[in-house]
């Protein structure tokens, strides 16, 4: 009798499966430290959270966490090649590790800019006019650092990758005007309740997220 043998896994569905278990890792710590802070009453009561602030936070500790890990990869140049080229041999093309350590920052600046505003608000309510100027300002400081790393990114990235940033601000684009025209018309009509500023930018960043990943699975990013 010959016994069946599954085909050996490849180094790209290696490189796959060890940066999911890392980033259930990263994502086990964090419950961990949610968990702590909010039994030690550092954290308000989650039942109190609109959704939009439970899901700004999700969304901070999301983008913060994948920041600081691909921040962390790309210190290491063969890690780095891996990372974007699952299937290579490893070694590092020049300028690899500068484009990806951009895309980290990018990402733990959007985790810093989604989460600052809601902690504020969870921590002081009203939030004090001094503290409430300063984090505004870091605010804009912080979205000016990511849309020069972006525009470089966007000079650096090839036609592939250009063509999939397209993509995916078109699709948001278009779904998400069609989906707010027909919302707000439905909130002037009272036929659904009044969404703040803060809970389209949630839903926003939500979507493109989803829409980016997809994008990115279905042409071989990730």
């Amino acid at each position: 009798m010959s016994s069946l043998k599954s085909p050996p896994m490849s180094r790209g569905a290696r490189s796959r499966s060890l940066q999911m278990l890392v980033g259930l890792a990263l994502g086990g710590l964090a419950g961990v430290g949610i968990a702590s802070a909010a039994k030690a009453g550092l954290m308000p009561d989650p039942s109190s959270l609109t959704w939009s602030q439970a899901g700004g936070l999700l969304l901070a500790v999301m983008l913060g966490g994948a920041g600081l890990l691909v921040t962390a990869v790309s210190f290491s140049g063969r890690m780095t090649a891996r990372a974007m080229d699952p299937d290579g041999n490893g070694a590092p093309r020049p300028g690899q590790t500068s484009f990806y350590r951009q895309q980290g920052i990018i990402l733990l600046l959007a985790g810093l800019m989604m989460g600052a505003p809601v902690v504020a608000q969870l921590m002081f309510d009203p939030v004090p006019h001094m503290l409430a100027s300063a984090i505004m300002m870091g605010l804009v400081a912080m979205a000016l650092v990511q849309t020069a790393f972006n525009l470089s990114i966007w000079t650096q990235a090839d036609e592939m990758m250009r063509r999939m940033i397209a993509e995916a601000g078109a699709i948001c684009f278009w779904v998400l005007q069609a989906i707010f025209f027909l919302w707000a018309a439905a909130e002037v009509l009272g036929l659904a309740p009044k969404l703040s500023s803060w809970d389209l930018m949630v839903a926003l960043m939500a979507f493109y997220l989803v829409t980016s990943s997809v994008l990115s699975i279905r042409r071989g990013f990730a």
